[in-house]
């Protein structure tokens, strides 16, 4: 089940670059269908390429971030409502990641990554993660985490409950975001 999760992801975040990128010459409803042509055809074409491989050797494992937050951006293009995070919201989440990040390798003495094997510390993570979703009024982090717990007490994605609901790549995504938003 974990490698066609995988191939569904990949597919998703292809099929996002591609609607982007498509969408700086074009109009959305065309660049997401576009977007959805390459993305269905590269996983189903290309699936035991040398290219596929090198993108799920880069990326994998992918988690619900990754592809929740392609649709995310896909569905406000469409002109889906969309809740925006709050600028203080991703500098904490950078802060929180980056650190989260240092422990994971070393730099800070603090083994945070483990917790993520252990049943009642996700529990108390994803309770944690619900009700802010439930104090600020936004449901994206929360369904990240659930679908995330979800996956993980499936089998279906990592054995590490962090693998599902965070990724390497969250770190210059919100560099770039918090960027744009200062100029």
């Amino acid at each position: 089940m974990s490698a066609a999760l995988s191939s569904v992801a990949l597919g998703i975040l292809i099929t996002w670059a591609v609607c982007m990128i498509s969408g700086l010459v074009m109009g959305t409803p065309v660049s997401l269908m576009l977007g959805a042509v390459v993305g269905i055809a590269a996983v189903t074409l290309f699936q035991n390429s040398l290219v596929s491989g090198a993108l799920l050797a880069l990326l994998a494992p992918f988690g619900i971030l990754l592809p929740a937050l392609a649709l995310r951006h896909m569905g406000a293009q469409l002109g889906l409502p969309v809740q925006p995070f709050a600028t203080a919201e991703l500098v904490v989440i950078l802060l929180v990641y980056v650190g989260f990040l240092a422990a994971a390798m070393g730099v800070i003495p603090v083994d945070i990554y483990r917790l993520g094997y252990a049943p009642i510390p996700v529990a108390i993570m994803v309770l944690v993660i619900c009700a802010y979703g439930a104090a600020s009024g936004s449901v994206f982090l929360p369904l990240v985490a659930v679908l995330g717990q979800g996956v993980w007490v499936m089998g279906w994605g990592s054995s590490n409950w962090f693998d599902e609901v965070t990724h390497a790549t969250l770190v210059p995504i919100l560099v770039i975001v918090l960027l744009t938003r200062a100029v």
